[in-house]
């Protein structure tokens, strides 16, 4: 039993310092940190920070976004994801994310808000949950509307979307799956020669969504900028396979109306937490998990 104890110490040792050189590394690089929380904590998509201090006992990073402390985080469970070089392989990125918590928020005398988080108890690697597809249908997709590209202020009733609610509960069009970076739709023959007969790779699209975490709760709504990647028609089905690859994500501006950034850690954010919680919940219909 003493021999186990040990093993097991030593393990937990070999851990930590793992994660304290990847945390020297964050700092030493000044790698950004994308901070992910649980739903319902806030309504921000896009929170990054920049390590400052740390040590086994913990972590503080500053959150340049936000301009004024607030209690809503104390206590919140996140995820937090970066980017750094690989101290071996030259030339070689890292993506990688842990899960830590938040202890206490302080707002320093130069106004700039700190997180202090728990020391990470695992380290995974971001490229697996990017690169995820899971199958979707209505409850978990219930709206996805695609239009050719566009920006800035449109009258939507004179913009003709190109795939749309109706044509979606007619069953003319489905959606088939979603990653973190994109999503694959299967059209009715009739309809892609109605209104896309020769789709072009590389073409750009709108696309606004609405994502469902599960039954019930408030759909998350988003827009994307999706690039036309595969074009696949099949006979058989009479369907016809689109696979886009998201290249922007999109908000509303009160004062240039849809604006376009590009993705940070090559996903549209908050949308990576949905995919995942899909996935989990097909392999739980699967008797696959607990």
């Amino acid at each position: 039993m003493c021999a186990l104890w040990s093993r097991d110490a030593d393990d937990a040792k070999r851990r930590q310092q793992v994660i304290l050189d990847l945390l020297e590394d964050i700092r030493d690089q000044r790698a950004k940190i994308k901070l992910e929380f649980d739903e319902g904590v806030t309504s921000i998509k896009d929170l990054t920070a920049t390590l400052l201090e740390y040590d086994a006992s913990g972590m503080t990073v500053e959150v340049s976004s936000l301009k004024n402390t607030t209690h809503a985080f104390d206590g919140a469970h996140l995820s937090c994801f970066f980017r750094v070089r690989d101290r071996e392989a030259r030339g070689r990125e890292q993506y990688l994310t842990f899960d830590t918590s938040v202890r206490t928020v302080e707002q320093r005398p130069s106004g700039s808000v700190h997180f202090i988080l728990a020391f990470p108890q695992n380290l995974k690697s971001a490229q697996l949950r990017r690169s995820v597809r899971v199958k979707v249908d209505g409850r978990k997709v219930p709206e996805l509307t695609l239009w050719p590209d566009f920006s800035g202020w449109q009258d939507m009733s004179k913009l003709t979307a190109l795939l749309g609610p109706e044509q979606l509960a007619a069953r003319e069009f489905k959606v088939d799956n979603f990653s973190a970076n994109g999503l694959r739709l299967l059209v009715d023959s009739v309809l892609i020669h109605a209104v896309m007969p020769e789709p072009v790779k590389g073409t750009r699209y709108a696309v606004h969504f609405e994502a469902v975490a599960e039954p019930g709760a408030q759909p998350a709504s988003f827009w994307v900028q999706a690039v036309l990647r595969n074009v696949f028609r099949d006979p058989q089905t009479g369907e016809t396979a689109l696979g886009f690859e998201f290249v922007a994500e999109g908000s509303m501006d009160e004062k240039h109306g849809l604006v376009w950034r590009p993705l940070r850690f090559d996903e549209v954010s908050g949308l990576g937490k949905f995919v995942f919680k899909w996935n989990l919940d097909l392999y739980r219909e699967k008797g696959m998990g607990s």
